[in-house]
């Protein structure tokens, strides 16, 4: 009974901290932009005073099609450990005014306005921007814009708009479709400019509104500015792929981080997954370039890469993660119902080739749109028997047996000599990992659209999507082509043969980056 009044003056000190921590929520906050629109914004602000340098702050832009409650957790634990957090509907989202213009100058200018709205009210200090998909890459081009901004944590964002809807000249039509129809008030030019890319007209246009909105366009701004750039994408995220955003990280010369996680677009970041990896990183990053702790993040290794389907999290000290590669030489197939072969040395044998046709799908594919690029975040892969790939519209080679785990760490490249019959050819490039029942796990693909005078032999160099994948001990690679996807755009005529020549002139090959 003697502890008693200490006790209770522990206790009273420990509940007024607590009171004093807890942050002021302001949940419903209209600011007025340049040209009049009203952006809806809420707020989270700190009980507790605010550093002499100011608040440590973050602004949370939302996702496509979503508003500015996405983030209410996470600013509610960053104001909970000091941070003044605002977090606001781009325009033509949620309740706020205007319309969407594809993170074009009124978007990006709208971010400017927030800031000075922020500085006009409060202690600011250093700032952060943060946001998924197209709050993603709304706050890597407002870094670019921005000398203010300290730090960005951009999750399944973009850097290149046309690797994203146009990949090796081929439409991305169910995710570019997807976008396109919720966004339900936007500028009339982002119908004009979708409907330019489906029908191959107008290109120099697209391309030019495509740049003026990808983060690579503005690589000598943000390095400039010195800002520290987190990243995160995603290996089954087929609209925002991870190959350009690997390039962008690459090409960044200030403070930088790269997470590479299993799942599609925005679902390993908005459930969570990954074991909360992606945001505990995130604030991390932030803890360490806004609010100065020595959280040793900046000594660790740079990039951050989990293994698909075992989920196992590797790091390593930058991009490329190795320098190691395999080279498999493409060898011809002896009748529709037989396979090539992939071999270490190039064909020399007389002139051949082989032929597979347009005009059906086959069973080599990436499952069902979005909901097996989903499945894959939680380790449920795409499953392919090898023996269903009709020979008659697709093509496929077969590597040697591996005789230990073949551990794929980058982005697999073909060059391939065709020929097509018509002036434009889709094919769709798959890598699986097979086992012994002759069932493939799908590994990593790619589309290609071939333009070109008909019968006229062409080397194509495509680089399929960066993945992270184990083959297992006597499994083997199946590399299969057909000429649809159902992601993608089918060209108008998909009446047309691809021919495949080999000689020692035309040599294909397949280069597998491994550890």
């Amino acid at each position: 009974m003697k502890n008693t009044p200490l006790v209770a003056l522990l206790c009273g000190v420990l509940l007024s901290a607590h009171a004093w921590s807890a942050p002021q929520y302001i949940a419903d906050v209209d600011i007025a932009s340049f040209d009049g629109t009203l952006l809806d914004a809420s707020l989270f602000i700190p009980e507790t005073p605010p550093p002499a340098d100011g608040y440590p702050t973050v602004i949370f832009t939302n996702s496509w099609a979503l508003e500015k409650n996405q983030y209410y957790f996470q600013a509610k634990e960053l104001a909970q450990n000091g941070y003044l957090v605002l977090s606001y509907s781009t325009r033509g989202f949620g309740f706020s005014g205007g319309l969407v213009d594809v993170a074009g100058d009124n978007s990006i200018a709208d971010v400017g306005v927030l800031i000075n709205w922020l500085e006009d009210r409060y202690p600011v200090g250093r700032l952060g921007l943060s946001g998924i998909s197209y709050g993603g890459g709304i706050s890597l081009l407002s870094a670019a814009r921005y000398p203010r901004v300290d730090a960005v944590a951009a999750l399944s964002g973009w850097a290149d708009v046309i690797e994203a809807l146009y990949p090796n000249e081929t439409v991305n039509l169910v995710w570019g479709s997807l976008l396109v129809n919720t966004a339900l008030r936007k500028e009339p030019v982002i119908d004009q400019i979708w409907g330019s890319l489906r029908s191959g007209q107008n290109l120099p246009q697209v391309l030019a509104f495509a740049a003026e909105r990808s983060a690579l366009t503005y690589l000598d701004e943000l390095n400039q500015n010195g800002t520290a750039v987190l990243v995160s994408n995603n290996f089954a995220d087929y609209l925002f792929k991870p190959n350009s955003m690997t390039d962008f990280y690459s090409l960044l010369e200030g403070p930088k981080k790269l997470l590479l996680n299993p799942g599609t677009h925005a679902v390993t970041e908005v459930l969570t997954g990954n074991d909360g990896h992606i945001w505990s990183t995130s604030f991390r990053w932030f803890d360490h370039h806004l609010k100065g702790e020595d959280n040793g993040i900046d000594r660790e290794p740079k990039v951050d890469m989990t293994v698909r389907i075992s989920n196992k999290l590797e790091r390593y000290e930058d991009y490329p993660v190795t320098e190691k590669s395999t080279t498999w030489y493409l060898r011809p197939r002896l009748t529709l119902f037989d396979s090539g072969s992939l071999k270490g040395s190039p064909y020399w044998g007389w002139g051949w080739t082989n032929s597979f046709n347009g005009g059906w799908d086959t069973f080599a594919g990436t499952g069902i749109p979005l909901l097996s690029d989903a499945l894959e975040g939680f380790g449920i892969p795409v499953y392919t028997p090898m023996l269903a790939i009709n020979g008659y519209y697709a093509i496929d080679y077969e590597s040697p047996y591996q005789w230990q785990t073949l551990k794929i760490r980058g982005a697999p490249r073909l060059e391939m000599w065709v020929e097509p019959t018509k002036a434009e050819a889709q094919l769709n490039i798959h890598l699986y990992d097979v086992g012994p029942l002759g069932l493939g796990r799908l590994i990593t693909h790619a589309p290609v659209t071939v333009h070109g005078e008909p019968y006229r032999a062409q080397k194509i160099d495509v680089e399929l999507f960066t993945t992270s994948y184990d083959v297992p001990f006597g499994h083997w690679l199946v590399l299969a082509i057909d000429t649809e996807g159902l992601l993608y755009q089918k060209p108008a005529d998909t009446n047309y043969t691809v021919r495949v020549p080999y000689s020692n002139s035309k040599s294909s090959s397949l280069t597998v980056p491994h550890l």
